[in-house]
């Protein structure tokens, strides 16, 4: 925290402790929206992960919810900061009592946000491993980054906890002998960082997505669903311009940085949802194959299709592709046989003189062809 020079405080009004001017409830209004919004997105996703495609939770599953727990105390930290501690009135406003516990859910939300951040990003790369081929450079850039956001998430902790000693002399601003390094570096390297990260985590399957063997507007809607995380890039371009502000430009932090800390729990609620986006297509695109399913068994008709014949059918379904990217798939399906189309009469003659379906049907248990020595070589007249 920079200390005001003389001059500066000097330029200052008297202090206000009975009724201070505040900035409102913007801060309030748009974190117990934005924090129900997530919640709500991460339930459904376990919801469709666990129930409706009847899956097992998968550790991208687990670390997604680690992540949301995280961002609901940076929320909480916010929400409590600026409610109880003072971050939305004007630093000369500020009793000693709300500086020191100001400062201490300062470390709070900023240690929150670094795990919510990291995990994450830990939690997409994790759902991008389910979908890379083994052996493919898709997977190889997925584990660099995920060694990469690792080291991240340790390297942004000990970086903040270390940054004063003793570690109380961070809230403690009076203490004799404190010794602080100054927060604006290792702030603004940490948010270039991590919107530079989510920039790379965002973009990574989109060659891959762009070459699937689909119609173009398919591959454009699933670039579209994994390239809604450009949101986060932009909320943590705005939190890294008011971090910037507040900490060079002013130093009327209180009421500067409180747009800084709206857009910091934005970031993290925003993350948790556009991670789990994705996962949410079933919700609105019905499953084909299982429709097709159904519609056989409705009319009493059933085949076993291998992928591989599948495809040279129809047009793969965007889910069937990305199953095939793990080494192909079996599936059984259910077809309608249509029965009402006219038969040919050379057909008609044909399968009588195989001696009818009874006839078919023994020869093919007994791995004979009833059809050789019964039907003109020649075909169709």
């Amino acid at each position: 925290m920079r200390f005001p020079p003389p001059e500066v405080q000097a330029s200052w009004p008297e202090p206000n402790f009975e009724n201070p001017k505040t900035r409102g409830l913007a801060l309030i209004v748009v974190e117990l929206t934005i924090l129900p919004v997530a919640l709500i997105v991460l339930s459904l996703r376990f919801f469709v992960r666990g129930f409706m495609l009847r899956r097992q939770i998968s550790w991208d599953d687990w670390t997604m919810l680690a992540a949301a727990i995280c961002a609901i105390g940076v929320t909480i930290c916010v929400v409590l900061a600026s409610q109880a501690y003072g971050w939305d009135i004007h630093v000369w406003d500020l009793t000693a009592s709300q500086a020191v516990k100001g400062r201490q859910a300062s470390i709070a939300a900023q240690t929150l946000f670094i795990l919510a951040s990291g995990l994450t990003k830990v939690s997409i790369l994790l759902s991008y491993l389910r979908i890379a081929p083994k052996g493919s450079l898709f997977r190889r850039i997925t584990y660099c980054a995920l060694t990469v956001c690792a080291l991240a998430i340790v390297i942004f902790f000990v970086v903040l906890w270390t940054q004063c000693l003793p570690m109380s002399s961070y809230w403690e601003l009076l203490a004799p002998h404190r010794d602080c390094k100054p927060e604006g570096p290792p702030l603004m390297i940490q948010a270039t960082i991590t919107v530079v990260l989510d920039c790379i985590i965002y973009t990574i399957p989109m060659p891959t997505f762009y070459q699937l063997k689909l119609p173009l507007v398919q591959r454009i809607g699933l670039i579209v669903i994994f390239g809604f995380g450009s949101v986060v890039v932009v909320a943590g371009i705005m939190r890294e311009y008011y971090i910037y502000y507040t900490v060079y430009e002013t130093y009327d932090i209180t009421w500067e940085g409180f747009s800084m800390w709206i857009w910091t729990a934005v970031e993290v609620n925003l993350g948790v949802i556009c991670g789990s986006v994705p996962s949410l297509k079933p919700l609105f695109f019905r499953d084909r194959s299982r429709n097709a399913s159904s519609y056989g068994h409705s009319h009493g008709a059933s085949a076993n299709v291998t992928a591989d014949r599948r495809r040279t059918m129809r047009k793969p379904h965007a889910d069937e592709e990305m199953d095939t990217l793990t080494g192909g798939i079996t599936v059984k399906r259910d077809v309608r046989v249509d029965s009402t189309r006219k038969v040919p009469s050379w057909a008609e003659s044909a399968f009588e003189r195989a001696g009818g379906a009874s006839s078919i049907a023994s020869s093919i248990e007994n791995n004979q062809t009833p059809w050789d020595n019964r039907i003109p070589a020649q075909g169709p007249p």
